[in-house]
């Protein structure tokens, strides 16, 4: 009696297991059908899109960095520096600009902030 029961209760285990896995399957099937679809199109929009001006896309990079020198700028302002021992003087004070540009630019080409590809839509409509 005890395997009879068993049996029964590994059957219907492996059927929901069968149902699950079918349920899978077909939710895949559809969001792969979804994502070649999605892809396809950003393909033919790849294709339809005019080439990117280099020299144009670097200047608005450059101005973007401005931008973000200037706001890391002011944000340096806010951090006093107490302690006379460890300041650097003049001579940090170059460096620190020096190095704040760099982390500008950098963020610039790295990071999406949209401000150079905003400047560069604008400009380049003829």
């Amino acid at each position: 009696m005890d395997t009879t029961i068993h049996n029964i209760i590994e059957g219907q285990k492996t059927n929901l297991s069968i149902n699950k896995q079918k349920d899978i399957e077909q939710k895949l099937n559809v969001n792969s059908s979804q994502f070649k679809s999605m892809l396809d199109e950003a393909i033919v929009q790849k294709q339809n899109s005019k080439p990117v001006d280099k020299k144009l896309m670097d200047v608005c990079i450059e101005m973007e960095s401005l931008f973000v020198s200037q706001m890391l700028k002011e944000m340096r302002k806010t951090i006093h520096k107490e302690n006379d021992l460890l300041y650097g003087g003049m001579a940090e004070d170059i460096f620190e600009d020096m190095l704040y540009n760099e982390y500008a630019l950098q963020m610039s080409k790295t990071a999406n902030l949209g401000i150079a590809k905003t400047l560069y839509d604008q400009l380049s409509k003829k």
